[in-house]
């Protein structure tokens, strides 16, 4: 049902500008934190979105607000380390393209929330969605005793993303923070291992279906939509930090996965006019278009090192000091042998390094080590690893793909 937001509640989405105070901190640190609490919004805002927590939503606007205070505070750092100079006014140009895709982003999600707590989502329950996904899903729980954030992700591989406590709360607590018992914490991981901490907790949750006959392959395209538009968020910060020519044509052929996935979910909704009720409807739509803009946006950042050509060659250097490299390094690798890809996977873990995503002749596959996946020749392979194993992983990766 239609509600109209109270005027505290209103103004939580129309930020007032404030002087952000100047924090002595790396690039490389707020550029992880700018990536990491948008990642978290984006999952829970869809958590949130269709399991109807409006307290949630409320949180997740918080969480806003520290995103774009880390925003301001990667404009000010680029503006003081080059100052009124011609370097420096390019080094601004750079931070203005970032910092205004991340703006979009931001800007999705609170409409995701905004149009949750007037009252505008399916009649949907995100058990529907737990039935339909294959990658990563939010669970909620209680805690039933007092344990370290640490001890709940030894025993399930799970990210730890809010706990509430009260009337406190802390988006992505520290391995060392200590939960209370009766907080509630919000956890995301691969589908199996959530439903196994659920069950081991003794939560009970329904996987339900849907009654509609076809909405099924909504929510299916939805939840691979969603997925994608994460990927692409991050694949776009490796990009940005590890300039690789080769990963932004990568991204950019995702975004077009994602367009052409958007406007066939649109065909399959048109065709279930009249069978679906005008909130579920219009419910799809909504979040459709806030998960196109986020991938637009995402598609927006990973180009940004393109620039670097079009620059003096005097100034190309700058890339380097205003998005500064992480400690990972990002590989495209394609296929040349049969591989299975729980075994290198295994070998990967060895040196820090992990899957990001898979590309079959089927297409992009987000959360590729929540199936158990044969790579074929020609398949691509997008991986991320320590820098200071660069030379194990290239021969590891000689032998094995």
């Amino acid at each position: 049902m239609l509600s109209r937001l109270g005027l505290e509640a209103h103004r939580m989405f129309h930020i007032k500008p404030s002087v952000v105070k100047y924090k002595p901190m790396s690039v490389k640190t707020i550029l992880e934190n700018i990536w990491k609490y948008t990642n978290i919004s984006i999952d829970l805002a869809f958590y949130a979105y269709f399991s109807k927590e409006r307290g949630l939503a409320l949180k997740i606007l918080d969480l806003d607000k520290h995103v774009s205070e880390y925003i301001a505070q990667f404009i000010m750092h680029n503006s003081m380390a080059f100052g009124r100079t011609k370097k420096g006014a390019y080094a601004g140009l750079l931070s203005f393209y970032y910092g205004s895709a991340m703006d979009s982003v931001s800007d999705s999600v609170k409409d995701i929330v905004y149009t949750l707590l007037v009252g505008y989502t399916p009649r949907l329950s995100y058990d529907h969605i737990l039935l339909y996904a294959e990658g990563e899903v939010v669970a909620k729980l209680t805690a039933d005793r007092d344990f370290k954030v640490i001890e709940l992700t030894d025993e399930y591989p799970v990210d730890v993303l809010l706990v509430v406590e009260g009337d406190k709360y802390k988006f992505s607590p520290e391995p060392s923070d200590k939960v209370r018992k009766e907080s509630i914490v919000y956890v995301r991981g691969f589908k199996e291992v959530v439903l196994r901490l659920l069950t081991d907790k003794g939560i009970v949750y329904k996987l339900e279906n849907v009654e509609v006959p076809g909405l099924d392959h909504v929510i299916k395209n939805l939840v691979d939509i969603k997925d994608c538009t994460v990927l692409m968020l991050d694949l776009a910060h490796y990009v940005l930090m590890e300039f690789s020519k080769e990963l932004m044509e990568e991204v950019e052929d995702l975004e077009m996965h994602v367009d052409w996935a958007h406007m066939e979910t649109i065909n399959q909704l048109n065709s279930l006019s009249g069978k679906v009720d005008p909130d579920t409807f219009l419910g799809f739509i909504t979040i459709l278009k806030e998960l196109e803009d986020i991938a637009d946006a995402s598609a927006s950042i990973s180009m940004i090192p393109g620039l670097q050509e079009e620059l003096p060659e005097e100034y190309r250097e700058i890339f380097k000091h205003v998005f500064e490299s992480i400690d990972e390094k990002v590989k495209m690798v394609v296929i040349t042998k049969p591989v299975v890809l729980s075994s290198l996977e295994h070998y990967l873990r060895k040196y820090g390094g992990h899957t990001l995503a898979v590309k079959t002749k089927d297409g992009w596959i987000a959360y590729p080590l929540a199936r158990d996946l044969v790579l074929n020749p020609g398949d691509k392979l997008i991986i991320a690893y320590q820098e200071e194993f660069t030379e194990e992983v290239e021969k590891l990766l000689a032998h094995k793909t």
